[in-house]
């Protein structure tokens, strides 16, 4: 039998305990209806999907290594991220470990179909996070332009009350004293040892630490400002010291810090795991080389021909050069309204196929007809005369555990995934087609939505996608100019050789996905 963990976690405090009960019950419905064998669950209590500090859903991933699951078991996609950049990334390190991500309620299949319907629904999970956040942006902003507390830790100096910053005097004045020292030249080091030896706390309660006095000297809010957004309110918490002081405190504390080590991170591939060579079927890879004149290149290479360089003659292909050719091709041939017609119907008909009965639901519906049938066979016996203390403490017993059981339904009924219609798709699919994809990681996520993987020979590009058969799309001469004449092309065109090799791509006919 198959082995599976469940993830679950509720976000705000606006969902309860029972929000993970209810994931937890429909999860192992899931599970003893597909012959799955649940080993342990991993639960994040009040906390956002959008965010990776989760410790449960970390320690999962961590676990996942020893190899002792197959699955991971969600109620929803959008319980393991709201994120399609984040969720393409811990799927491939679940994937790398033999698990996949399961989900109780959209029972998505394992096919290529599957795969794209996956890769809409967490556009539609990230998109209705996104709408989630700017409402919430705006209630920001109201409470803001109120001159209101919004949240947040407590912060030396000041107490709230009535939701209104307040200037705590005796907190103040060692804030004060603080930004003074600092200005007139006294060491970091020498005021912290002070404050400690005079027991004064931090506003949490601990002693004071290097970290802690950068972040008072650093917070604009001590003469008065926050910033949120790029928007500065001034209304909104009283000053403590003035900003001659406190720019003078940043001035000195910049000229004492160290200098950061620039980070350049890494150049993703994005067609890493998709790439496949046409002549020895063996994955090929990212590589990276540095010239004679430190000029970093990034290429993919055949990795059958990295291990025996006689088994195959498979030429290295340039990363620029390659991931754009795929990326233009299919902007081109794939999101054109005909086809993303076609896919819309597609990932609305195979998602609504399989939309699972909603167990926790009808459950709930059938205990409280029960009630309502106990109900009013009390109020019968009721109207014939029969009244006692046992009636009386039954009927409100009853009526207490209706009452419970409607804001059950009532929650559980807002939970359940509705059917996909095919407009909602075209909407995001829509999306991708006009999308700017400035950034890699967007790229990647389109890639990973509708390349299935591509095969690569030196004179021709076979692309296959996520639809049900596999349909290939292979580029003729006229299709490669239409791509060449792209303004996204430009840098390629500047190099003749690479230009040369473009042209070759992609001979033959055409089938559309």
């Amino acid at each position: 039998m198959k082995k599976a963990v469940i993830y679950a976690r509720f976000s705000s405090h606006s969902q309860t305990e029972q929000s993970i009960e209810g994931q937890l019950r429909e999860c192992y419905d899931f599970a003893k209806r597909s012959d799955i064998t649940i080993v342990g669950e991993y639960i994040d209590r009040a906390l956002t999907g959008t965010s990776d500090k989760r410790p449960q859903f970390l320690k999962m991933i961590e676990d996942s290594k020893k190899k002792n699951f197959e699955y991971v078991l969600v109620y929803q996609l959008d319980r393991f991220a709201r994120n399609r950049y984040d969720s393409a990334n811990y799927k491939a390190k679940l994937k790398k470990n033999g698990v996949r991500v399961l989900s109780a309620k959209e029972n998505i299949t394992d096919d290529a179909s599957g795969i794209l319907v996956e890769g809409m629904l967490e556009s539609m999970a990230e998109y209705y996070s996104a709408e989630l956040s700017q409402k919430v942006k705006r209630g920001i902003k109201e409470s803001l332009i109120k001159g209101n507390f919004i949240g947040g830790h407590g912060l030396l100096g000041y107490d709230t009350i009535d939701k209104k910053w307040t200037i705590n005097p005796l907190e103040a004045t060692v804030v004060r004293d603080i930004f003074t020292r600092y200005r007139n030249g006294e060491k970091a080091k020498d005021i912290i040892a002070r404050l400690n030896a005079s027991g004064i706390k931090t506003k949490s309660g601990k002693k004071f630490s290097m970290s802690q006095l950068a972040r008072i000297i650093r917070n604009e809010k001590y003469m008065g400002i926050v910033n949120v957004d790029g928007k500065v309110y001034t209304n909104v918490i009283p000053p403590i010291v003035d900003e001659k002081l406190f720019r003078e405190c940043n001035l000195i504390m910049d000229l004492h810090k160290h200098k950061q080590r620039k980070n350049y991170a890494e150049q993703p591939y994005i067609l890493s795991g998709k790439l496949f060579c046409g002549y020895c079927e063996s994955a090929i890879t990212a590589e990276t080389g540095t010239s004679k004149t430190g000029r970093v290149y990034h290429y993919y290479k055949c990795y059958g021909k990295k291990l025996n360089p006689n088994d195959c003659h498979k030429k290295n292909v340039s990363q620029d050069f390659i991931e754009t050719l795929v990326f233009e091709a299919t902007i081109k041939y794939v999101l054109r309204p005909k086809v993303i017609d076609k896919i819309a119907k597609l990932v609305a008909d195979k998602f609504n196929a399989e939309l699972s009965m909603p167990t926790v639901l009808l459950s709930l519906q059938k205990e409280l007809k029960e009630v309502n049938k106990s109900i009013n066979s009390i109020m019968t016996a009721i109207e014939n005369g029969i009244f006692t203390k046992t009636t009386k403490d039954r009927l409100l017993n009853l009526e207490a555990n209706q009452a419970d059981l409607k804001n059950k339904i009532a929650v559980e009924e807002a939970r359940q995934v509705k059917p996909l219609q095919p407009n909602e798709v075209k909407k995001f699919l829509t999306y991708f087609a006009y999308m700017k994809y400035e950034k890699g990681e967007e790229k990647n996520e389109f890639f990973n939505s509708f390349i299935n993987r591509v095969i690569l020979y030196d004179d021709k590009v076979i692309i296959l996608y996520n639809s049900n058969d596999r349909e290939t799309k292979r580029l003729n001469k006229k299709q490669l100019k239409e791509i060449e004449s792209g303004k996204n092309l430009e840098e390629i065109k500047e190099n003749s050789s690479e230009r040369k090799k473009f042209k070759r791509v992609a001979l033959g006919g055409e089938r559309g996905i």
